[in-house]
């Protein structure tokens, strides 16, 4: 029996810029690489902004899919973008696990084939896969895939309770009231009368405290129907 090495990955997991709770990026396929199936897919095999399914974990086909995405190739890889259901059970537990694993998490997909053609690559006769029709991505325990992993996932929860909280959430309220929402402005009695005009008593600007920009941003999600 032939020893198949897995290339692993322990990169970190970025935080996806704007968009929506639940959304992810991975990728699912390395390309002009012999993956543990003794297959090497060649760019162009996949279809760009092709809609798949998320499936549930390990190609469980068998229940509902937990979110939608699209294909694209970039590079040397194949790339999954999509949401995961969070208004479902199952859709959530899926984005929360992949969340939590972060770099262990390993990808994989159902497609049929539609041009192949055998070959040698790198001294060893493997089958080049040309062109593709991908039903499906899901995370799986360990995929036949080389590289597999998920680069980036929504998770604003993370950035607000790590670090840098309050540039966080001045971010996101400034973004919010870009957006049309309308400033929640709220006078704490022990900051004096000058709190309604944003300066200090020396007339100096003033950050609002993370407390009280949390209670804004909230009203203003809740306003805007993004809760």
């Amino acid at each position: 029996m032939k020893e198949k090495k897995r290339k692993e990955f322990r990169g970190r997991l970025k935080l996806l810029d704007g968009g929506e709770p639940g959304e992810f990026e991975a990728v699912f396929a390395t390309l002009n690489v012999i993956d543990l199936d003794n297959d090497v897919t060649v760019p162009g095999a996949f279809t760009e902004d092709e809609a798949v399914r998320i499936a549930a974990w390990g190609h469980n086909w068998g229940t509902l899919p937990v979110g939608r995405g699209a294909i694209h190739e970039e590079d040397d890889q194949a790339i999954a973008r999509g949401k995961f259901f969070l208004q479902t059970a199952a859709g959530k537990e899926h984005y929360e696990t992949v969340k939590a694993l972060g770099e262990l998490q390993e990808w994989s997909y159902g497609f049929d084939i539609l041009e192949s053609e055998p070959g040698e690559f790198e001294g060893k006769e493997v089958n080049f896969l040309k062109k593709l029709t991908v039903y499906e991505v899901s995370p799986v325990m360990l995929g036949a895939g080389i590289g597999t992993h998920t680069t980036d996932i929504k998770a604003l929860k993370d950035v607000l309770e790590g670090e840098g909280k309050e540039e966080a959430l001045q971010e996101l309220h400034d973004l919010l009231v870009s957006l049309g929402a309308k400033c929640t402005e709220h006078k704490d009695a022990s900051e004096g009368d000058d709190a309604e005009s944003g300066k200090s008593g020396d007339a100096t600007p003033r950050t609002a405290k993370s407390s009280t920009l949390a209670a804004r941003v909230a009203m203003e999600l809740l306003e805007m129907g993004l809760d």
